[in-house]
């Protein structure tokens, strides 16, 4: 009886000290939401006063003549220079987007340097972006928001699983501030950083993402990224239009992720410092903020006047031209390893996806649609395609555009996207660059043993298996199983069940890409 009694005492305890601990960890992701949601504003503005200053000292070198020319050249590959520098020698992780380098932390398989990565992140990214770099400021402002998280937690001295939380939480936030649209914040740590749904990282997320956006909205007010008019609902007889836009989607972000992996690892396999390529593309790029301005920087006023039918009498020949010009400039400018990120230029070139492939059916009056709604299912669809994160894509465009009306069309046009990409076995690119990184051995220097977290999806090859039969690397051990708040010491007979939160530790003899072996075991084909 004394026995039960006790037992049942313990138990009480338990459930209480877990729920103080989430609840703590709640209130903590409101301040990192509010605390990403501020580094957003400011960096946008960095970027933007970045960019204009960028096209105002082209335009004006320009006047000078063929010196002009020169000294732009010089000044672009000056800034490409800085921006490779920088990354190379304070903060190599914060090169690129940081959507990778943000997964390996929240999976525990790299830590992050909050202080070092802000710094390269703001400096280097707008570096990058003043000399006509075809980046994007919303992919670096994930990677801010989860070094917010990773600091709240380091100075509230937070568990280490609870950070983990707190780096996902600010990822979001930071997508969440950039776009001014909280549901795809969210939705984004469920779809592509954590792929989970605890009540822990549900709430922690949707806690952030709605005060970053309210501290965005209170200091740059509440309108949408693109002001657009209402659209009608698109008739089921347009359905077969927006599936071709879906299908030309899919082979674009599958030949995107290919270009990207291929132009970047050029360099990485060829050890070209990032401080050679930045010059080398950043000249190139200052003399295009000249001559083709539409294919520099994120491109949100080229996507601004496609969506609003501001193009002058677009022919099909100008908009694929003008697709491959900003395909080709942004896979040359993420190949440098310079801080910048791939969201904006995506959207811009799904946008310019949808609207020839809009153009080319114009003439035919059963598959005639609007080319510049067409142009916003575009956008959706790359997403898809590239990034594997379809509902993240939708949403994120109905918050951007305000056009609800075109829910439906967009998720035909995502999932035809989806589709394609999953024909052709492309790996999503945000998971390419990671597994690139880790085989790479990108993060063998920092490799001293790591403990890696996984969520165990249904399906997956450890749904239903029996710890005893599994067969782990050497160096990895699964330390704990959490289960309905239950912690459970695995043994091995324990059965794998589809929601159990699995700790593994890697140990420093063994390669750090056996992590993510286990983490894909985890997950749902």
């Amino acid at each position: 009886m004394s026995q039960a009694t006790g037992s049942e005492a313990r138990e009480t305890r338990r459930k209480l000290l877990h729920r103080l601990d989430r609840q703590r960890t709640l209130v903590a992701a409101g301040y990192v939401g509010a605390l990403s949601g501020a580094v957003a504003v400011g960096f946008r503005l960095l970027v933007e006063h970045s960019e204009g200053l960028g096209r105002s000292t082209a335009a004006a070198l320009t006047h000078l003549g063929p010196l002009g020319y020169v000294v732009l050249m010089a000044l672009g590959a000056t800034l490409g220079a800085l921006a490779g520098l920088l990354t190379d020698r304070i903060a190599p992780d914060a090169g690129g987007s940081g959507i990778p380098q943000t997964k390996a932390a929240i999976m525990g398989m790299r830590g992050l340097r909050p202080w070092r990565l802000v710094l390269v992140k703001i400096v280097g990214g707008c570096a990058a972006l003043t000399a006509g770099m075809s980046l994007g400021r919303e992919g670096p402002t994930i990677h801010l928001g989860a070094a917010m998280g990773e600091l709240f937690g380091r100075l509230g001295r937070v568990p280490a699983r609870s950070k983990r939380v707190l780096v996902a939480a600010g990822g979001g936030a930071g997508l969440a501030a950039a776009f001014n649209a909280p549901l795809a914040g969210f939705l984004f740590v469920m779809e592509e950083l954590r792929r989970e749904m605890s009540p822990l990282t549900y709430g922690t997320s949707l806690i952030s993402s709605v005060l970053a956006v309210g501290v965005a909205r209170f200091a740059l007010g509440g309108a949408s990224s693109f002001a657009l008019e209402s659209a009608p609902q698109l008739p089921l007889s347009n359905l077969p239009a927006v599936l071709l836009v879906g299908i030309a989607a899919g082979f674009v972000g599958v030949a995107f992720n290919r270009a990207l992996l291929a132009t970047s690892g050029f360099r990485i396999r060829r050890t070209i410092p990032r401080w050679i390529a930045g010059a080398t593309v950043g000249a190139f790029t200052a003399l295009l903020l000249v001559a083709w301005p539409e294919v520099t920087g994120g491109g949100h006023a080229v996507a601004q006047r496609v969506l609003q039918g501001g193009m002058v009498a677009p022919t099909v020949a100008a908009v694929a031209a003008l697709f491959v010009g900003k395909f080709v400039t942004t896979v040359l400018s993420y190949a440098t390893g310079v801080p910048g990120g791939l969201f904006a230029p995506l959207l811009v070139i799904g946008s310019l996806v949808g609207l020839c492939v809009g153009l080319m059916l114009q003439p035919n009056p059963l598959l005639a649609v609007s080319p510049p709604l067409l142009a916003t299912v575009g956008m959706a669809a790359v997403l898809a395609s590239s990034v594997r994160a379809p509902l993240t894509g939708v949403v994120l465009i109905m918050e951007m555009s305000g056009q609800y009306s075109l829910l439906y069309d967009l998720l035909v046009a995502a999932f035809a996207a989806y589709t394609v990409a999953e024909l052709l076995r492309d790996t999503p690119i945000y998971e390419a660059l990671l597994e690139r990184d880790l085989h790479g051995g990108a993060l063998r220097s920092e490799h001293e043993g790591e403990v890696v977290e996984a969520f165990v999806e249904t399906g997956s090859r450890l749904d239903g298996a029996r710890i005893g039969s599994l067969r782990l690397p050497d160096n990895v051990t699964i330390a704990s199983i959490e289960r309905e708040g239950r912690t459970l010491a695995p043994r091995g007979g324990t059965t794998v069940r589809p929601g159990d939160h699995l700790t593994f530790v890697v140990g420093a003899e063994g390669p750090a890409e056996n992590a993510l072996v286990l983490i894909d075991a985890t997950r749902a084909p």
